[in-house]
């Protein structure tokens, strides 16, 4: 009876010893395989790159920097000729159904002097003006730009413009035609070279 107790009390001590074994072997080195699992590290560059990034600024047009960009290009004496004839041919085309939109359209490359003029002269011009249903119109077209005059240290310039005109009353088809020179004088204002004032030619 002791003998087969002291037996099983041995088988029990055993497994007790072997479980205990298999516990520590096992379970300790995997948490400890777990605990040294190495911590993911970023470089110090990286991280300084990261930090340091931004979203590129983003440059808005505005009419500033339009301004700004046409103070820095300097205007030659073609561009004051190209101008000039544009001018020219839109100053000198309307109707009687345009509403003066061929002086009032110009006004932005117009002097200060000069956009006073334009809107006292529309003023009195619908203030004494009949309306009529008949259309009645000039088209103007430029042939020729001659420069009078281009002095960039005192900021003058004057170009002759050679234009052809058509006169319609009634249709566009019932025309004549005319030729008219305009003068067309420049002053620099606020670094821009602005037109100062057109005046046609008998």
């Amino acid at each position: 009876m002791n003998k087969k107790f002291t037996g099983i009390l041995i088988i029990v001590l055993g497994l007790i010893i072997l479980i205990s074994v298999i516990y520590i072997i096992f379970f300790h080195k995997f948490n400890k395989k777990e605990s040294n699992l190495p911590t993911p590290q970023i470089p110090a560059k990286e991280v300084e790159n990261i930090e340091t990034q931004q979203v590129p600024s983003v440059k808005y047009v505005t009419s500033d920097n339009i301004k700004n960009q046409d103070q820095n290009k300097e205007t030659t004496i073609e561009d004051l000729k190209r101008m000039a004839s544009a001018f020219a041919e839109r100053f000198g085309s309307y109707s009687n159904h345009s509403d003066y939109s061929n002086i009032s359209d110009l006004k932005i490359f117009m002097s200060n002097k000069m956009q006073v003029w334009a809107d006292d002269f529309i003023k009195k011009q619908k203030i004494n003006q009949e309306y009529s249903e008949i259309y009645s119109g000039i088209t103007t077209q430029a042939i020729l730009e001659e420069v009078k005059q281009f002095d960039v240290k005192s900021g003058n310039a004057e170009i002759l413009v050679k234009t052809q005109r058509r006169e319609s009353k009634g249709s566009i088809n019932n025309a004549s035609a005319i030729q008219q020179d305009i003068i067309i004088k420049f002053i620099k204002e606020n670094g821009l070279w602005k037109i100062n004032s057109a005046e046609w030619q008998n």
